[in-house]
């Protein structure tokens, strides 16, 4: 169930970023903003969430998402939004989600990663 809390958020957070920047200001379909969303929440959260964020901290991650980010908008998106997606527009939209995971990462470390004592013997 924390999962799924946390999807929600997740997918809310680059929800409206996407759309925000892809189909408000750019013109992309908002249908197919969203089957990017879901990729895109998809990638992040797995390897960002869940693998660099419980390996590193909340700095590495965030950067490592907005890397991964702008890599799927860029790369992934045109196979799903039927246009080419410009760099400078990729980066963009990672860099606001980015600042979204800064916060939402801080959750996820809270509410998903537990926290294992070692215990010496």
């Amino acid at each position: 169930m924390k999962h799924i809390i946390a999807l929600i958020i997740k997918t809310a957070l680059v929800m409206f970023v996407l759309i925000t920047i892809l189909s408000l200001a750019n013109g992309y379909a908002i249908g197919n903003t969203i089957g990017l969303t879901l990729i895109v929440v998809g990638a992040a959260y797995i390897i960002g969430d869940l693998f660099i964020l419980n390996a590193t901290n909340n700095s590495v991650s965030t950067i490592a998402d907005i890397g991964l980010c702008t890599l799927v908008i860029w790369l992934i998106g045109p196979f799903v939004l039927n246009e080419p997606v410009p760099f400078i527009l990729a980066f963009l939209s990672a860099l606001l989600i980015g600042v979204g995971e800064w916060f939402f990462h801080k959750y996820v470390v809270n509410a998903i990663i537990e926290k294992n004592p070692k215990v010496y013997s």
